[in-house]
């Protein structure tokens, strides 16, 4: 008290100091509070609760370290001695949870818990995976090896770009055969729920191309609008993404994952000769750098580094003619 008392910052305020108060601020106690507020997030549909899982995981198996400080006092030499106990995670792992943690503590400074935002140490350096994508005919070789239950629904993943939690939680009455179109409107999350929303929170429209059209109409037959429209022969009820997941890594024999062989390939084919912005509605994407992402073909590039010594425009100003150009054209 007598510290803040001489630094002169402010209100005194007696309150803050009481032991109440003082526990109250404990770290451990904070970020009970920011869960707690995120998991109404997720039941309001704000979150998904593949996130909120993670916010628990990172303060149950990272943070505790703070949980006895007064959060007020956690300043940038306690969270880099919390990023130094994260050697045995990856580099992108490290950066989600100090992003987490980051969050939290914007989250305080918006409620006026602390009256500034701690400086957070950098996590340098990139491991995350670079997806890969393949073509057509290295997906209609994959097909070939699927078994007859489960072909289907990933040739649909291959028409459409969907998600396999997408895909696996499609209904009948998401087909619109009139208009060969379907309503994207939910997901799997954690594996066996499912989320009357999708990945970003939005739900949207897209078309079948003719091919993804056939699988729905042999799947729509005979069947209720609020039924699964892909339904597991082995038991009767939708498909799990993760059977799907498994079908493709057993029988593919592509060292590509089931996300990459439909929906990022997908996408990846896409982009090799349609407009970007075509491109991202298709997907769903809500960001475009997101799609920006996406592979181009390496032969592709190839063509285009390649096209630099086919012809060089070169732009001289003469001196006889000040104000004119000459353009020199040279064909490789």
């Amino acid at each position: 008290m007598k510290k803040k008392i001489n630094e002169g910052k402010g209100i005194f305020n007696p309150v803050d100091h009481t032991d109440a108060k003082v526990r109250e601020r404990k770290f451990e106690n904070q970020i009970e509070m920011w869960l707690d507020e995120k998991g109404r997030q997720e039941q309001a549909g704000e979150l998904s609760p593949g996130t909120t899982g993670n916010y628990h995981g990172y303060a149950k198996n990272y943070y505790h370290i703070l949980n006895d400080y007064d959060v007020r006092n956690i300043k940038k030499g306690e969270i880099t001695a919390l990023k130094d106990t994260l050697s045995n995670v990856s580099i992108k792992t490290r950066k989600n949870i100090l992003n987490c943690l980051h969050g939290f503590f914007r989250w305080m400074y918006e409620r006026g818990t602390i009256t500034t935002l701690p400086l957070f140490p950098e996590v340098m350096g990139d491991d995350s995976k670079q997806r890969r994508a393949i073509d057509f005919e290295m997906q209609d070789m994959a097909l070939a090896t699927i078994p007859d239950d489960y072909r289907d629904p990933i040739e649909f993943m291959m028409e459409t770009g969907l998600r396999p939690g997408e895909v696996c939680a499609l209904l009948v009455k998401h087909i619109d055969k009139q208009n060969k179109v379907m309503r994207i409107e939910r997901t799997y999350v954690k594996g066996n729920k499912i989320k009357e929303s999708t990945k970003q929170k939005k739900k949207r429209i897209a078309p079948l191309t003719d091919r993804a059209y056939e699988i729905a109409e042999k799947h729509m037959v005979e069947k209720h609008p609020n039924q699964f429209l892909f339904v597991n022969p082995r038991t009767g009820r939708g498909f799990l993404p993760k059977v799907l997941w498994y079908q493709w890594h057993k029988y593919s024999n592509l060292d590509v994952c089931l996300y990459e062989g439909t929906r990022h390939s997908f996408g990846s084919q896409l982009i090799q000769n349609n407009d970007v912005t075509e491109v991202q509605a298709l997907m769903g994407h809500s960001d475009i750098s997101t799609t920006m992402n996406l592979h181009l073909k390496m032969d592709k590039l190839r063509d285009a580094a390649n096209s630099r010594k086919k012809v060089l425009t070169l732009v001289k100003r003469t001196n006889l003619e000040p104000n004119k150009t000459r353009v020199i054209i040279r064909s490789g």
